[in-house]
């Protein structure tokens, strides 16, 4: 883990939630809507990836579709990720639910995120 992401790490292990969340793993991404970028829906990696998946939001709103597992009609929720803001998915939405930005969701031109994960793989070191 580079160091330049060690406080953002202290800072979210102060939540409760994030308490013993150790990542190991964290990928940048910048979308840019004008560009046509989406995120298309998947559930990231569920052998490979910890039981939490963490992302912050550095720039540009934008709102994610959340879909159950369960084919179509399958329930659908839309939430909120604003600029400087922190996603945490883990239990049902983590194991159960895909999720997605189309790029009509993009509130800002460009967004950029950084992912955080606990890889399972010991000495996994991204």
């Amino acid at each position: 883990m580079p160091d330049a992401f060690l406080p953002i790490i202290r800072r979210m292990r102060a939540l409760d939630a994030l308490r013993d969340f150790r990542p190991n793993e964290a990928n940048a991404i910048e979308y840019v809507r004008s560009r046509g970028d989406s995120l298309g829906a998947h559930c990231d990696d569920r052998q490979l990836s910890g039981k939490i998946l963490v992302n912050l939001c550095l720039a540009g709103s934008a709102t994610m579709t959340y879909t159950r597992d369960q084919g179509s009609g399958a329930a659908s929720y839309r939430a909120a990720l604003p600029r400087r803001g922190l996603q945490i998915q883990s239990g049902e939405v983590r194991y159960n639910y895909q999720h997605g930005i189309q790029n009509r969701d993009f509130d800002d031109d460009r967004r950029v995120s950084i992912t955080f994960r606990d890889n399972k793989y010991a000495g996994h070191h991204v």
